[in-house]
């Protein structure tokens, strides 16, 4: 009987019996990835809480017309989710230290490629690693949703233990000879269970409720010599009247949706060889992000609106000697926006960024020797549309169309067309928080 009880209590407290992910996953931006030149992007969307994401690319149509197999991809590992640690919902939400989400967000990536081709044609191989966490800024609207939340499911979880617990005894007691003596005698507690812990409701309302739980019980098979089928459909009675399910769905809703800010901080590196010896490599570029989020609230809470920041770097001596044909500035800074709109089963993204160049041109010596230089500027602009469909919670494709930043080789060929598939491994569940902290 008191394991009827237990597994009642503990079923309840769950979100759901199957492991539904509390974090969906997000279309493929890691920095890695972009700094190789695998996805377009320049805006890095903020990262879900993955502890493995994989992603493939292909440009679709290879140089005969056939499809093309992809051989570029990306991996991004996030440390921390490879663990469960019992978070309290408060603890997952609203870190206490600025540490706490620094290390809890933080993830490194890696993509690769066996296509980077050099001014000449050679296809090389290619490596980038990357870096990136992000930081969560929780306002007082969203923290009083959440304690709404709570206070509802503290109070639901009160009603049935307590409810659960008198009924245990009455039964084990031989208190009851029958379903109506049952009924009869449990009518107290719940009548002041649910007044004092639904102090939202009127007394109608409680009222209609107590009678509806009544009504429906006494309707019940009950054997006194076997009364755990009865205290079972009794439960399920109890759950469904204080609609609990609706609750949890509706709190996990609101979690995989919270509004507010957020700001993404990401550098990657780009390591080539161009002679596909693992002792002989360069690194030509670097670059760094910062990328602040807004998530709206209420009828707009599918909508999301992104910055960002990029400064780059390159290794000009590397440019200068394996593309020699083409122009290569020291650093860009790129700043723009995107916008993001987040449906069940798709997502749209669409972005506009501007980019400034810069970088010193020799120009010959003054009367004591010194070298003297010319700064040279240029600009440029990209816009890019992307289309994700979620396969499922742990499977993106996602399509990328648009006008790209002039490439360094064939400075013309600016389309993009490419199609992705990302895959992600341990995200947080319902399990992996303690919701009764």
């Amino acid at each position: 009987m008191k394991y009827r009880l237990t597994l009642f209590l503990l079923v309840f407290c769950s979100i759901s019996n199957a492991q539904e992910k509390l974090n969906k996953l997000q279309a493929p931006t890691s920095p890695a990835a972009s700094i190789l030149g695998l996805q377009p992007s320049a805006v890095l969307s903020p990262k879900s809480y993955q502890a493995l994401e994989t992603a493939l690319y292909s440009n679709l149509i290879g140089e005969n017309g056939n499809a093309v197999i992809p051989n570029d991809f990306a991996l991004e590992f996030t440390p921390y989710w490879t663990k469960n640690h019992s978070l309290s919902l408060d603890e997952y939400l609203y870190p206490k230290r600025l540490v706490d989400q620094f290390i809890r967000n933080s993830s490194l990536s890696i993509a690769s490629t066996q296509n980077f081709l050099l001014g000449d044609s050679t296809a090389t191989n290619g490596l980038a690693f990357g870096y990136r966490t992000t930081f969560y800024f929780g306002n007082k609207k969203d923290r009083k949703e959440i304690e709404k939340y709570k206070s509802s499911l503290q109070s639901n979880q009160k009603i049935t233990s307590l409810i659960g617990s008198k009924s245990e005894e009455l039964i084990n007691n031989n208190k009851v000879a029958d379903k109506h003596e049952f009924l009869e005698k449990i009518k107290s507690t719940i009548v002041m269970t649910i007044n004092q812990n639904m102090s939202d409701l009127d007394a109608k309302q409680i009222n209609t409720l107590i009678d509806e739980i009544i009504t429906e019980a006494s309707m019940l098979s009950f054997d006194v010599n076997d009364p755990d089928p009865f205290l079972g459909s009794f439960y399920n009675i109890i759950d469904d009247k204080l609609k609990s399910e609706l609750l949890f769905n509706s709190f996990k809703t609101y979690i995989k949706n919270r509004q507010g800010w957020s700001v993404d901080i990401a550098y990657a590196n780009f390591l080539n060889f161009p002679s596909s010896n693992f002792n002989f490599s360069y690194l030509p570029r670097q670059s760094f992000w910062l990328t602040p989020t807004y998530r709206f609230k209420d009828g707009l809470n599918f909508l999301k609106i992104m910055g960002v920041i990029r400064y780059e770097w390159y290794n000009v001596d590397y440019f200068k000697k394996y593309f020699v044909d083409s122009k290569t500035y020291e650093n860009n800074f790129d700043y723009g926006l995107a916008i993001s709109t987040q449906f069940k089963k798709f997502s749209i993204k669409f972005e506009m960024v501007g980019r400034k160049s810069e970088t010193e041109i020799p120009v010959g010596t003054d009367t004591d020797g010194n070298e003297l230089f010319r700064r040279d500027k240029t600009t440029g602009f990209q816009y890019l549309g992307s289309f994700n469909y979620n396969l499922s919670d742990q499977i993106i494709l996602s399509y990328s169309l648009g006008n790209r930043f002039e490439p360094i080789l064939n400075p013309n060929n600016t389309l993009v067309s490419l199609l992705s598939l990302n895959f992600g491994f341990g995200t947080p569940t319902e399990n992996t928080l303690n919701l009764g902290k």
